[in-house]
């Protein structure tokens, strides 16, 4: 005997017999919606009901529509298709790209910009440009050695002149340098 698979391979390729399909209420089914023949099924009928083998086994299967004419076209040769030309299958050599180094001057600045600021904090400028600082105010000989980044015009007065980052001063003005110039380095790099 056949199994379902093989049934099922041979209702859809159209070469099957009604009787063949029949025991099967799937392929029934699949028939009638694929190809519209109608086959009665075949009622199961318990051992203990049935009368005799011989008596199942003869009864003959009837169908309710016309034969399995499947109405199937075949189609005759196909001319093939013209040929069409292939491309040359040289590839031509793409000319040497030279990239040429972008100069960042932008990120030069923004660098020597960042090191001015946090050479400041430190109070570094204050051998430069203490001797600018009138004596009697707050001067760097005093101990104030970093520049007010605010008041960087008033360096000949103790206006101009803050503690260092050592002793845990810092103004508003150094963190917000040191953060927009690292931020503008970043992104001036990624370019």
């Amino acid at each position: 005997m056949t199994s379902s698979n093989d049934l099922l391979k041979k209702l859809l390729a159209g070469d099957f017999s009604p009787e063949e399909i029949a025991g099967n209420p799937v392929l029934v089914s699949l028939a009638d919606r694929i190809y519209g023949i109608k086959i009665s099924p075949v009622t199961p009928v318990k051992p203990r009901d049935a009368q005799s083998i011989d008596s199942a086994i003869a009864t003959p299967i009837t169908e309710v529509a016309p034969p399995t004419d499947m109405l199937i076209e075949v189609i005759g040769d196909i001319a093939p298709a013209t040929a069409l030309p292939m491309p040359s299958a040289e590839i031509p050599v793409a000319a040497e790209v030279r990239v040429a180094k972008k100069s960042n001057n932008l990120a030069r600045l923004l660098m020597v910009g960042l090191g001015a600021v946090v050479l400041n904090l430190f109070g570094v400028w204050s051998s430069v440009f203490g001797s600018m600082c009138e004596a009697g105010d707050l001067c760097p000989t005093d101990g104030y050695t970093r520049i007010n980044l605010m008041e960087a015009y008033k360096i000949n007065t103790g206006y101009g002149w803050s503690e260092p980052v050592q002793t845990g001063i810092y103004g508003i003005p150094d963190i917000v340098a040191v953060v927009v110039l690292t931020g503008a380095l970043f992104l001036s790099m990624r370019k």
